[in-house]
């Protein structure tokens, strides 16, 4: 059951993070809520004057929130249409832009109001103090402890965790391996969240940029002009010359504001990153977009000439709607090849209507407006773009450590199949020394264990208990940013070089 619980918590918790990134082009204006004459109105004022109990003000909030969710539910339902839903956005009292985030530094999903961590962001104020599978129960507010259960909702809940920075509040935490709670400090901090960053690859001829999502100008700089100002630096030093390439790295890229890809001639609009890196061609356009008007709208390059260096572009499978727009665009339109694997496939793009705010939590919908489409007509969920393959291994292949139970010899979890993973990874162990990956706590992976613990002090401790398991995630964090473990990235350096 436990097994079975956590694959849900998993699916659950990557739908969430992929859906958070969509293709929109603007948004709209905030869309009013009736004074009487609806049916929410109607039915409300019947519970107010009928109904045996009392109806406060919460009540009323969260059961309008629910009739949104299942309003815009039924829709998309109707449609097969997984990427139309209802958004939730919390706003914080200081604000923050895409390249930086204020706030504790988490991924979550709500369990009966109570939080549980399905990932920590390196750097962030959860850093080092929550851990994946940790259930946030409570808060402490002036010594009164506030247990989120007994409250009406997740936005009531949400309200609590608002917070500045330097803010500091006490958070009530049952962590997977205890019946009792402990108690958790967490400082509100800025940390980075870049849409666009370079890393230094120490190669003479090759530069690097990693685009994580496509952001609007309207908050902060967006990704176009972050990309713009990076790209300038590299095109001033490591791609000035002759035979120099650019990797440009869309892998894990969900998409999101059209904008950054184009910002379709609106007077003083950043150029967005397709013109910054195709040849204006009115006779091949980088991609075309179609609504329900059925009316096409045509998508050019800016340039008068083609960049002065190669670019190859790495996707997987989770790059998807304006990374798969851009990638397609410079693979059909600037001849520029494309590696890694098959993207996700997502022809169709959404928009965005800002409905509501509601205490300090903004709900907007985010629904499918139309199609888009590229090399004169094609669209990626039915001819999928043309990669040249290059599997992924290592540390990047690893899925998030997430703890559930103690694990020792003879034991069978599911949970376990990461941490053999990881220790493969992390000991380098080939051949007849490679673990089983199965689940199955066996002598040979208390052995590999055993070493594990006696590198990191804990001779003897022969469990992956919670203890270890933290060692494990904080290592997992830390070697996912250095890129000379990123295999994918070093063979493309490889096949570059000996091109």
């Amino acid at each position: 059951m436990v097994e079975k619980k956590l694959g849900i918590l998993f699916l659950i918790s990557v739908v969430l993070a992929f859906l958070a990134g969509f293709f929109s082009s603007r948004i709209l204006p905030e869309v009013p809520v009736g004074n009487g004459d609806d049916m929410f109105s109607l039915i409300t004022e019947s519970f107010e004057r009928y109904y045996y109990y009392d109806i406060d003000e919460t009540d009323e909030l969260n059961a309008f929130i629910e009739s949104m969710r299942a309003t815009i539910s039924s829709y998309a339902q109707s449609n097969n249409d997984p990427y139309t839903r209802l958004v939730s956005t919390p706003l914080n009292a200081t604000p923050s832009d895409n390249e930086t985030f204020v706030g504790i530094g988490i991924n979550l999903v709500f369990e009966d109001n109570n939080i549980r961590i399905t990932n920590v962001f390196y750097g962030s104020a959860a850093h080092q103090v929550l851990y994946p599978n940790d259930l946030v129960v409570g808060i402490v507010i002036d010594n009164v402890e506030i247990l989120f259960d007994s409250l009406s909702g997740e936005t009531e809940v949400l309200s609590y965790l608002q917070g500045e920075l330097n803010d500091t509040k006490r958070l009530i935490v049952l962590s997977p391996e205890s019946t009792e709670v402990s108690y958790k400090d967490i400082t509100y901090s800025e940390f980075a969240t870049p849409t666009a960053y370079s890393v230094n690859l120490n190669e003479n001829d090759i530069a690097y940029i990693k685009i994580t999502q496509f952001a609007a100008e309207s908050n902060g700089l967006g990704t176009a002009q972050v990309f713009a100002e990076i790209l300038k630096s590299l095109e001033e030093s490591t791609l000035l010359g002759e035979n120099k390439t650019l990797i440009l790295d869309l892998r894990d890229n969900p998409g999101g504001s059209l904008s950054a890809l184009h910002n379709q001639g609106v007077d003083g609009a950043f150029p967005g990153i397709v013109q910054q890196l195709l040849v204006r061609d009115l006779d091949n356009p980088a991609f075309t977009m179609v609504p329900k008007t059925g009316k096409v709208q045509y998508f050019y390059g800016g340039l008068i000439s083609p960049k002065p260096y190669d670019i190859k572009i790495l996707i997987n499978n989770n790059s998807a709607s304006a990374a798969e727009v851009l990638a397609a665009s410079l693979n059909t339109r600037g001849g520029y090849e494309l590696f890694g694997e098959e993207s996700y496939g997502k022809g169709v793009y959404q928009n965005q209507v800002r409905l509501r705010d509601i205490e300090g939590v903004r709900y907007s919908l985010a629904y499918t407006e139309g199609e888009w489409f590229y090399d004169n007509g094609k669209n990626v969920a039915e001819v999928p773009l043309v990669v040249t393959p290059i599997s992924q291994s290592g540390v990047q292949q690893i899925d998030i450590p997430f703890f559930v139970e103690s694990l020792s010899l003879d034991m069978v979890s599911e949970s376990l199949t990461t941490y053999q993973a990881f220790l493969n990874y992390k000991l380098d162990l080939t051949g007849t020394e490679i673990l089983r990956t199965d689940g199955y706590f066996d002598q040979k992976t208390e052995d590999a264990v055993l070493s594990f613990n006696e590198t990191h002090a804990l001779t003897g401790v022969d469990q992956i208990n919670f203890e270890v398991s933290k060692i494990i995630f904080d290592e997992y964090l830390e070697d996912l940013r250095d890129s000379s473990l990123d295999f994918q990235l070093q063979e493309l350096i490889s096949i570059i070089k000996n091109s």
